[in-house]
């Protein structure tokens, strides 16, 4: 079936761009469903439903948010959106993975830095996903340094902090004390 320009991915992905509602809803529209089965697959029965799709959720969120602040330059079509929406969503379930068995065996395991921005049950919409996306953005830009920025940015798409160590090049307990600072930093923001 061929589609038409006007309800292309292509054209949504621009829109996206753009900062258009519509845009995300229809990307919304188009792959969270999808999204929610590769979730599924990945997680190995492991998850619950609502983890499902808030795996589903967090990683359409992510791409969402990356396409609008050009983290992906080359990304222009479905053909290279699905590739990145189904690699993004299987790196936050093997995440959720991690965070479940850890849970299970009661030791102290590292949170997902997202998960602290989950959001409250019924109001996934697009709409309000992409004001959080949005709000989190804003937060991410007070940081008053781009180390702090990269770390945050890292976290969110829920990379582990051995990742995110190994890709900036510094120790992992470096990694956590820069996000116990923004921690505190958020903290502070969102007391105010």
């Amino acid at each position: 079936m061929h589609e038409s320009r006007r309800g292309s991915v292509t054209t949504w992905l621009d829109g996206l761009k753009a900062q258009h509602d519509s845009a995300a809803q229809e990307l919304w529209n188009r792959y969270f469903a999808t999204l929610v089965t590769v979730a599924r697959r990945n997680l190995h029965g492991m998850g619950r439903e609502s983890d499902e799709e808030d795996v589903a959720l967090s990683a359409l969120k992510s791409a969402m948010l990356g396409v609008q602040n050009n983290r992906f330059p080359d990304l222009s079509d479905r053909t290279g959106l699905w590739p990145l929406l189904v690699t993004i969503t299987a790196r936050k379930a093997a995440n959720e993975l991690k965070r479940q068995r850890a849970k299970k065996r009661d030791r102290a395991s590292e949170e997902p830095f997202y998960e602290e921005l989950t959001l409250a049950r019924g109001e996934e919409s697009p709409e309000f996903a992409m004001r959080l996306a949005e709000a989190i953005q804003t937060l991410v830009h007070r940081l008053d340094d781009h180390t702090l920025q990269a770390i945050a940015e890292r976290k969110l798409e829920g990379c582990d902090n051995a990742d995110i160590a190994r890709d900036l090049g510094v120790s992992t307990r470096t990694v956590e004390r820069k996000l116990a600072r923004i921690r505190q930093e958020w903290d502070e923001d969102l007391s105010i």
